[in-house]
Order: structure tokens, then C-alpha cells, then sequence
């Protein structure tokens, strides 16, 4: 009886003990827990508000941008020579082609000159388009030289007003008599001499005239600024430098020329291209203004 007690009080106190929380329950297999180990991520990096350009690889001591300024717009060539172009050889008769801004009664004229200046002939050349209009020209010379040499070509526009030079263009060829020919060409292309200020009909008074431009100077980068006077007469001049970045490369310039009128009329200003090759101009732009004291 005694044993049996025991027995009785030994199974309640097995019970009991399985009850428990988180005690295996009696003949069930007991598993192992798997630890798994996780790793903690970096936290990411706080955005800001502006975000940094990109402004590419940089040395220190230097500037990783260098700006350039753009050349200014200019308009066509006024008088363009398209044949025969600079380096030709040609025979007589020479044909002299090209294209032109509107003229006083749509003519111009063509001069051939020796390499010395001496004048060898000219002749009218008709610009074929209607009044005010820009168009072609075509002439043939006659030359009567029995020698090879140089020559230069000049095609201009003279002023209604006062018959003076208002825009000239020029080539050099070599001229042979017996030929053969070799006839270049060249495209139209932007002005030569651009004046910028002063404008076509402005007035330019108190003895200095202000001129700017952008131009290609063919001999040291000199050009040769001129105001004249209603009668031609030239009444102010300044030799100056064309600022191009190397010799034969088109540049700004500008100058503050002093002149001399005692009444108010017309005038010009006359930006020239001096060639001592052979004592002529090889280009030549103006500008029609009013001439004050």
C-alpha cells in the first residue's frame, strides 16, 4: 500500500512537469534550435538637397575651362571674285566672274595692274539682276602684255556722289601670254573688312570718329582707317592693328580717329587693306555718314 503511495505521487509530479511552458512533450523528439546569424546593414548616406555637378577631371594650378569668344556675325562679301581666284594662271582675253551687292546703275569696275601698280587696263562690268539686287558679273579683258609676270585684279564700286571708291575686292594671278591657262575658283564668303560702328547715314560729329570692326588684314595685320569729306577729300587717317589671334586670321579692330571739316555734309569713312606688293589696296569697305564739325 505504502509502495503504491509513492507510485501515485511520482506520476502527478511527471504530469505537472510536462505541463510547464516550453517542456518537451513526453515522447516527442526534441529539436535542436537553429541559430541564424544576421548582419546589420550600413546605414545609407543622408542625400542633401544640392547635389554636386560633375565638373570633370581637374589639375591643380590650371583652369579646366578655357572660354572662347565666337566671331561676330559678318554679312557676305560685298564684291565676291570667284574666277580666276588667287594662284591662277591666265591668258589674254582674261574672264573675271563673280558676285556682287547692288551698285549705283548695277556697275562695276574691273582693273588689272601690274606687280609694280602701273595700271593696265579697266573696263565696266554689269552686275546681272534687277536694280538693288545682288547678282553675278562676267567680263572678259583684253591684255596686251607680251611678258610673264604678276598681276592683280580689281573689281570696285564707285560713289554716285562723288565718284570715289565705296567697296573694292582684288586677286593676284600670274599672266601669260602664250598660256596654257590655269583657271581657279573660289566660293562666296563672309566680308573681308566688316565695319561695325559707325552705322550707314549716321552722324559723327565733335572731331573723332569712333570705328569698329572685324576684318582679315593681309599685310602685318595693318589696316588703314580714312574719314572723308563730302568733296573725297580725306580728312582724318589711323594706320591700325587687326587683334587676330595669328597672322592671316580675321580679328577685331577699332580706333578713335580725329578729323577735320568746318561745316556739316557728307561723308565717309573708308577702311582699307594696303598691299605693298604692289602700292594698291587688295580690299576695301565704307560706310556713307553725316561729316559734322
Amino acid at each position: 500500500m505504502k509502495f503504491r503511495n509513492v507510485f501515485l505521487l511520482l506520476m502527478i509530479g511527471l504530469l505537472m512537469a510536462a505541463c510547464q511552458p516550453g517542456s518537451p512533450i513526453p515522447g516527442t523528439p526534441v529539436s535542436t534550435p537553429t541559430i541564424v546569424l544576421t548582419e546589420t546593414p550600413s546605414p545609407a548616406p543622408i542625400a542633401t538637397d544640392t547635389p554636386t555637378p560633375d565638373i570633370g577631371p581637374t589639375v591643380e594650378g590650371t583652369s579646366t575651362f578655357t572660354p572662347t569668344a565666337a566671331a561676330p556675325a559678318r554679312p557676305d562679301e560685298a564684291i565676291v571674285i570667284q574666277e580666276p581666284a588667287s594662284g591662277s594662271q591666265v591668258t589674254s582675253p582674261i574672264r573675271v566672274a563673280g558676285i556682287a551687292d547692288p551698285t549705283f546703275e548695277q556697275t562695276l569696275v574691273v582693273r588689272i595692274l601690274l606687280d609694280d601698280g602701273t595700271e593696265v587696263t579697266q573696263v565696266p562690268a554689269m552686275i546681272q539682276a534687277d536694280v538693288g539686287q545682288r547678282g553675278p558679273f562676267e567680263v572678259d579683258v583684253p591684255v596686251d602684255l607680251n611678258a610673264q609676270g604678276n598681276i592683280f585684279i580689281q573689281v570696285y564700286a564707285e560713289s554716285a556722289r562723288d565718284g570715289g571708291i565705296t567697296h573694292l575686292s582684288s586677286t593676284g594671278v600670274t599672266f601669260s601670254p602664250d598660256g596654257p591657262e590655269n583657271i581657279l575658283t573660289q566660293e562666296p564668303h563672309s566680308e573681308q573688312i566688316a565695319i561695325f560702328t559707325p552705322q550707314i547715314s549716321e552722324t559723327i560729329s565733335g572731331g573723332v570718329a569712333h570705328v569698329e570692326g572685324f576684318a582679315l588684314a593681309t599685310f602685318e595685320q595693318t589696316l588703314l582707317i580714312e574719314i572723308l569729306d563730302a568733296d573725297g577729300n580725306v580728312v582724318g587717317s589711323e594706320a591700325i592693328i587687326v587683334q587676330a589671334p595669328d597672322l592671316g586670321q580675321p580679328g577685331p579692330f577699332s580706333a578713335d580717329v580725329a578729323y577735320t571739316v568746318a561745316e556739316p555734309g557728307p561723308g565717309r569713312v573708308v577702311v582699307r587693306d594696303p598691299s605693298p606688293a604692289f602700292g594698291g589696296d587688295t580690299h576695301l569697305n565704307s560706310v556713307e555718314i553725316t561729316l559734322g564739325p
